[in-house]
């Protein structure tokens, strides 16, 4: 499994998407980095595909790999989480023979709970955040309010760094990470381990565009541009608003409701945390 990160991997699915989003190829430059960003930011973050993955291959590890993730945008609108997206914009990356490695970050949610990549480039160190849905480049080792009103601060912990977002003049953690490559072994190891994670007991999807961030998790909306904040539950069927926000099928949205009671089910029996609700 180890030897899916050779550069020879998924070249068909890489070049799938740098024609379908007309990425040029071009001489390295962060303005290349960030147009990649930019197309591949239209990929949702969404753990719907997850929850309906797992529930088909429940006894055996399972990773959604590059050309699931572009087939099931272009069929369903589907994206991915933090693993599958960060994985196959690492491809993208050694496709285009951009230096980068994998590394781990620490959320609300628990430790190595995040992934991303590290650029390094023409002697500085960038994070590159698909989950997160950033479009640019983010200089790890200066202080840079980045297009997208997130910033990078160094901890007293040595080499560790803090992302916040950066709002209404309050700092927001969002997450903390050493600046350290992790091995594929390593990455494999959590990236098999979050299917089982709090994150995992409920529907979340969130997409950024030039002008909007939308957010949903379970019966929650939050959805923010300059003409318009929404933020509150909702009462509609989950499956008719993510269908009118994201454009996911209905189908796959129940498909994904159901197949998450059984996950949650199937997590109490083999001992994985779930809701005191679960019997």
């Amino acid at each position: 499994m180890t030897g899916i990160l050779e550069h020879n991997k998924f070249i068909a699915e890489v070049e799938h998407f740098v024609k379908r989003f007309g990425i040029p190829i071009v001489n390295q430059s962060l303005a290349h980095v960030s147009q990649i960003l930019g197309s591949f930011a239209l990929f949702p973050y969404e753990n719907l595909s997850k929850i309906l993955l797992l529930h088909k291959n429940f006894d055996q590890p399972v990773f959604r790999h590059p050309g699931n993730i572009i087939d099931d945008y272009e069929s369903f609108r589907l994206g991915g989480t933090c693993f599958s997206l960060t994985f196959y914009l690492k491809k993208i990356m050694d496709y285009f023979q951009y230096d980068t490695d994998l590394i781990l970050a620490d959320m609300n949610s628990g430790n190595n709970t995040h992934t991303a990549l590290r650029l390094n480039f023409q002697g500085g160190q960038y994070l590159l955040d698909p989950g997160y849905l950033l479009k640019y480049p983010l200089r790890i080792d200066q202080l840079q309010l980045s297009m997208d009103s997130v910033f990078l601060e160094p901890e007293e912990r040595a080499n560790r760094f803090t992302l916040f977002s950066f709002k209404s003049g309050n700092k927001i953690w969002r997450y903390s990470f050493e600046n350290r490559a992790v091995t594929f072994a390593e990455y494999l190891k959590y990236w098999d381990q979050s299917f089982h994670w709090m994150t995992m007991h409920g529907i979340v999807l969130s997409r950024k565009t030039e002008d909007e961030f939308l957010y949903i998790h379970n019966n929650y909306l939050k959805k923010e541009s300059s003409t318009q904040k929404i933020k509150g539950k909702f009462n509609e069927d989950l499956s008719f608003v993510i269908q009118e926000h994201f454009g996911i099928p209905r189908a796959i949205i129940q498909k994904a409701k159901e197949a998450l009671l059984d996950n949650l089910h199937h997590d109490k029996e083999l001992g994985y945390r779930a809701p005191d609700w679960v019997e």
